[in-house]
């Protein structure tokens, strides 16, 4: 039956309805749907469907308005799907370029090998947001854990061996329940991080430093982590993680690196933020004092023209945490624009490609 049929066969006021639909569908730019699309579509008409019935009597007057309804969400799908669409060449180009081993080689693509064990968590989290990469991601963790040593590290020294620990502690915690072999090496991960803390409760480079922002904020994330999947030990290195951290936000609502640096960072503003709201949401103050770093990033002047992954990764988690989804949504914007760009980001000769990728995928969803 051809369209036209069809209006003729109803009432009125409901092909006017539908004509109103057609009209919306038809305005739509093509677009190439991507291989979830399908799934999308048939869960938002079947969920729609339960609501209809679940209202009123099945009639045709309503069928109208339940196909309004449907055509509105799937312009929302559609909508989603294009704004997603930027990472879905980053998270088949991070699959086709898993070793044979199990990680990810960021000397391969353009960065520091002493970073893969980092690179290899941020990576197998990415895939970790889409259906049906879970043989890999079970070789990622397989790798990670291969990793570790006896005192529970992941590698890497000076400046390498915190971020290595606090990102692979994090991903193996967000995978543990789906892959529980994984708790002892948790558990030793969580040991070293712990022993790694300075007496004020922060993390630095070096030994005798109180602290810096930067790492403190990647210990608190994974310790939280840890700590939701019910690793007990995570609980106190957090609650002085998190006390650490709350002393480094100045009356501007930025964050210090050093409790006494005087230099701003919108990269690491955000990424302390969305810690304090998020790790900190059991503690009274903390989420009120990371929304207020939050608001600082929203009231600061544009950033650096410099392409930065981290700091618009960072951003869009502080964003989302205090529900500004329309602030998030801009950054993702200028971060997909960037990687379709092809533009060099600045943090490139650390983890090269793999970084690039990891951080649009996982901005994306």
């Amino acid at each position: 039956m051809n369209f036209e049929a069809h209006m003729g066969e109803l009432a009125p006021e409901n092909a006017a309805a539908f004509r109103t639909v057609a009209k919306l569908l038809r305005s739509l730019p093509e677009i190439e749907p991507s291989a979830s699309l399908e799934k999308g579509i048939m869960a938002a008409v079947e969920d729609e469907r339960l609501r209809a019935r679940r209202r009123l009597p099945w009639k045709w007057g309503f069928a109208a308005a339940a196909g309004l309804a449907a055509a509105l969400t799937l312009f929302g799908v559609a909508t989603r799907d294009r704004s997603s669409s930027a990472s879905a060449d980053a998270i088949q180009w991070l699959a086709d370029n898993q070793t044979a081993d199990g990680t990810w080689d960021p000397a391969r693509h353009g960065g520091s090998e002493s970073y893969r064990p980092a690179l290899t968590a941020l990576a197998a989290l990415a895939l970790d947001r889409v259906d049906g990469y879970a043989d890999r991601i079970d070789k990622a963790c397989r790798a990670l854990a291969a990793l570790q040593t006896a005192d529970g590290t992941f590698g890497g020294g000076g400046r390498v061996e915190l971020y290595n620990q606090a990102i692979a502690t994090y991903a193996l915690a967000t995978l543990c329940p789906k892959h529980p072999a994984l708790r002892p090496t948790v558990d030793r991960a969580i040991a070293y991080i712990a022993a790694r803390q300075t007496l004020q409760g922060g993390w630095d480079y070096a030994v005798g430093s109180e602290g810096n922002a930067a790492i403190t904020a990647w210990q608190v994330r994974a310790l939280a982590c840890a700590g939701r999947q019910g690793f007990e030990t995570a609980r106190v290195p957090l609650r002085k993680g998190l006390r650490w951290l709350r002393g480094t936000v100045r009356d501007d609502g930025s964050i210090a690196y050093h409790r006494d640096s005087v230099s701003r960072s919108d990269g690491l503003t955000a990424f302390a933020a969305y810690a304090l709201v998020t790790a900190g949401k059991d503690f009274p103050g903390l989420p009120e004092l990371g929304r207020r770093a939050a608001d600082s990033l929203r009231n600061a002047s544009d950033p650096s023209p410099v392409t930065d992954c981290y700091r618009d990764y960072a951003k869009v988690m502080a964003f989302e945490s205090t529900g500004n989804k329309a602030q998030a949504d801009a950054v993702r914007r200028r971060l997909f624009a960037q990687r379709k760009a092809g533009d060099r980001d600045q943090w490139e000769s650390v983890g090269g490609s793999l970084y690039t990728a990891a951080f649009t995928v996982l901005a994306a969803n």
